[in-house]
């Protein structure tokens, strides 16, 4: 009941305040300015692939520039700010350019992967035995990743 009660007064309240067509069509023509405006700042792309490459390049420099900010462990404080300053340039080239998209984007990684790692990938051939008569394990022989710092 009492929100009927509150429904009644803002409803009293709002005929109460006259309609004023001139606030009307000025809040109409700042509405249809504000969507020119925006529609104007949106990038126009010649295919769905480039609009695709472009919304990747500016999720990765996003989350780039967030690791950027993050503080980073005192062992890779001795690393070059040299590798951090290529990112920062390939981060500016990508909010600068967008024609030249993928050619930045793979600078961009290039950069990335000169960055010191925690762990490097390493492939490893198990020893794997063969199965002899009477074993009830058997291993697979394969190749799999180990893991070093």
């Amino acid at each position: 009941m009492a929100l009927l009660e509150e429904f009644a007064a803002l409803r009293a309240a709002e005929e109460a305040t006259p309609l004023v067509a001139a606030d009307v069509a000025a809040a109409a023509t700042e509405a249809n300015r504000v969507a020119l405006l925006a529609a104007q700042s949106v990038p126009k792309f010649r295919s769905e692939a480039e609009r695709d490459l472009y919304e990747e390049a500016r999720a990765t420099r996003a989350a780039l520039e967030l690791g950027l900010a993050i503080s980073r462990p005192p062992s890779f404080v001795c690393f070059g700010a040299n590798s951090k300053q290529q990112i920062q340039s390939s981060l500016r080239h990508l909010q600068t350019e967008q024609e030249s998209v993928p050619a930045l984007l793979g600078e961009l990684v290039a950069a990335v992967g000169n960055l010191p790692t925690a762990a490097t990938p390493v492939a490893v051939p198990t020893r794997g035995g063969r199965r002899k008569e009477g074993d009830e394990e058997e291993e697979d022989g394969g190749v799999r990743a180990a893991y070093r710092a």
